[in-house]
């Protein structure tokens, strides 16, 4: 059976439209016995449905029989979320100015931001592509593309969108990315890390791979690690 969870439909609902589309339509309590799930469970993703314009229903005999509208309606649905979405990105640019007047960062001031689990990591790695600086790094950034196959990919993509060059200092035995935006230098195991560090404009990130991120904000931190960075690059060979 097709998975319809891929374009916005919660595995319920998916199980449901795709149900009723075999079925040509069934009231509540046979949908529920069939997809395995509690009637009101059932009421509550065929009323989404409904309002995504994918389920309709008659009425014979005071009972309601729900239909699953054409398949061509999810390319309709689609095209609608489409269309919110452009609105809502619409709405966060008129807001941006506003909303970065508010983050402006004091001069003097050191902030330390940490962040928690996968998906933690992820955000750290995005401020730096957000940040659009070249960077330098050192640590296990090997552990990278192991623990983030595919993110690891989207993230390479969205550095040479922006044409975000980094400069690497690698552990021998390492895989690291392979990318043009990379220049890598290779030192000895002796000098391994668990954590990566990545210094890019005046933030510092240290990520530990087994699930925390931590971004400082500080000019004196970050030109601490660059010259730890350069000392290692000089050691490094290509």
């Amino acid at each position: 059976m097709e998975d319809l969870t891929k374009f916005g439909l919660t595995p319920n609902e998916s199980k449901i439209y795709l149900l009723l589309l075999e079925k040509r339509e069934a009231i509540a309590s046979e949908i529920a016995k069939d997809v395995g799930i509690s009637r009101p469970h059932v009421y509550d993703s065929i009323n989404r449905l409904i309002k995504k314009g994918l389920v309709s229903y008659v009425i014979k005999n005071s009972k309601r029989y729900f239909k699953g509208a054409n398949p061509k309606e999810l390319i309709n649905y689609l095209e609608d979320e489409k269309d919110k979405i452009d609105r809502k990105k619409k709405e966060v640019s008129n807001l941006l100015p506003n909303l970065l007047k508010l983050q402006k960062e004091k001069k003097a001031t050191t902030s330390v931001e940490v962040y928690e689990g996968k998906e933690g990591l992820k955000t750290v790695l995005m401020d730096l592509i957000n940040y659009e600086k070249d960077f330098v790094a050192f640590g296990a950034t090997g552990n990278f593309p192991k623990i983030f196959p595919v993110f690891s990919q989207i993230f390479v993509k969205r550095r040479e969108q922006k044409k975000i060059k980094g400069k690497i200092v690698v552990v021998k035995g390492e895989k690291p990315i392979k990318t043009k935006l990379n220049d890598y230098r290779w030192i000895p195991k002796e000098y391994g890390l668990p954590s990566s560090t990545i210094i890019y404009g005046n933030k510092t990130a240290i990520l530990i791979w087994t699930g925390i991120g931590i971004i400082i904000k500080s000019k004196e931190v970050a030109d601490s690690y660059r010259s730890y960075f350069e000392l290692l690059w000089k050691i490094g060979k290509k």
